[in-house]
């Protein structure tokens, strides 16, 4: 695994560039977001590379990311898991949320063939409040 991938990975999320992400990206690449899809708008599995971008969009247009801190990283021949210390806040209301999280990548052919996040999702409920409307 080249680390310059998650740079660029990363620094698609944080700059909205959807042409960042799928130069690191396989054209199959599947998200899951670990949460409630009826709670948390953009929860769920997104499959491919423009089910990827428009799951971004999702996220960028309910959640600033105000910032991210890696505090591990664990690496095998095929993953790596990335614990995160994060702060986001959410646009419509200006909660603001605080919490860890894991973001988990798989790479296939040298490029990230998965993404998954496993977040304090009641902390990502509360902020957004209840019920949410998931359009």
């Amino acid at each position: 695994m080249n680390p310059t991938i998650l740079d660029a990975w990363y620094a698609g999320l944080r700059s909205g560039m959807a042409d960042a992400i799928r130069n690191v990206a396989t054209p199959d690449i599947r998200i899951w977001w670990n949460g409630p899809p009826d709670l948390v708008p953009w929860a769920g599995e997104h499959n491919g590379a423009d089910a990827a971008i428009a799951f971004f969009a999702k996220v960028g247009a309910h959640l600033e990311v105000v910032s991210t801190t890696a505090t591990e990283r664990i690496e095998t021949p095929d993953a790596v898991i990335v614990f995160l210390d994060a702060h986001w806040r959410v646009r419509a209301n200006g909660s603001e949320i605080r919490a860890k999280a894991l973001n988990v990548f798989r790479f296939r052919d040298g490029l990230i063939s998965g993404y998954e996040v496993y977040p304090d999702s009641a902390a990502f409920v509360r902020a957004l409040g209840s019920p949410v409307n998931p359009a």
